[in-house]
């Protein structure tokens, strides 16, 4: 068996969690090894164990929740999306904005989405909480409500670094406190100037949109990413709800990066369309 001086810690885990042999992690290491000469590239230590039938996605699922070693949300419809996200959009640094015909179903989403990126170990994550009509992000990741994304429009750096979570790669930037003509502000060029250094300083920027499709400002926040996700909600949202989501995006000249269809009963049931 050859040996590798360090391996992963979703590998470590994995064996310590008895799904796969340290053998059969050398062997996926090795071919991690090979891609990344070859291609410059390579795939993720628990996308090529599942491709050799070693590990099936209830395993990874397990496996990430061990290595994130808190209670913060980890689902297995946000490690899809975060696959998909790492293929759709494989630049060094990208914006990615999440909406929803519910509110609270978009700041699920954009949580769940921001913990499966940090976990899976695709750099630096970064969650902005830009729906300042109904702020919650501060209350899923357990931090300050301030300073927050308010302040650093208004402030820059002087407003301070974003504020830590109970996972090491993942940042959250709360609304901080919405006071004042909060759209016009959310809507200037400062925004945009401040959102675009936050590119520069992260792997993904993640970007609670709220409802796109009924605020101003959460359009103009929008058209300054690289794709957007949308959750519809089963029973409640509309075809025609899609179809206008689709023609704005188009106008916005940003492409739509995923679906995620929430059930009637809630984040439980919740799948990727």
């Amino acid at each position: 068996m050859s040996e590798h001086p360090t391996k992963p810690r979703f590998g470590d885990a994995a064996v310590r969690l008895g799904y796969v042999s340290a053998d059969a992690l050398n062997v996926a290491l090795s071919e991690q090894e090979r891609q990344r000469q070859n291609a410059g590239s390579a795939g993720q230590i628990g996308a090529l164990l599942m491709e050799k039938g070693l590990l099936t996605r209830e395993q990874i699922t397990a496996v990430l929740r061990h290595v994130s070693g808190s209670d913060l949300p980890l689902s297995e419809d946000g490690i899809r999306l975060a696959a998909r996200l790492k293929v759709l959009h494989p630049a060094a640094s990208n914006v990615i904005g999440i909406t929803g015909t519910l509110a609270d179903d978009a700041a699920q989403a954009a949580v769940e989405l921001a913990v499966a990126l940090a976990v899976m170990e695709q750099g630096q994550v970064l969650l902005i909480d830009a729906n300042l009509r109904n702020p919650s992000l501060h209350l899923a990741l357990g931090t300050e409500a301030a300073p927050g994304w308010m302040e650093r429009i208004r402030l820059d750096e002087a407003a301070g670094p974003a504020q830590a979570t109970a996972i090491a790669a993942l940042s959250l930037m709360p609304a901080g406190q919405v006071e004042g003509d909060f759209v016009a502000l959310s809507m200037s060029p400062e925004a945009g100037e401040r959102l675009q250094a936050c590119r520069q300083r992260y792997r993904y920027v993640l970007v609670n949109l709220g409802q796109v499709l009924h605020h101003p400002e959460a359009a103009v926040v929008a058209s300054r990413c690289d794709g957007v996700v949308t959750v519809l909600r089963a029973g409640h949202s509309q075809k025609s709800e899609l179809r206008d989501l689709q023609r704005l995006l188009q106008g916005l000249k940003v492409g739509l990066s995923g679906i995620v269809l929430a059930s009637a009963a809630g984040r439980a049931e919740r799948r990727r369309a």
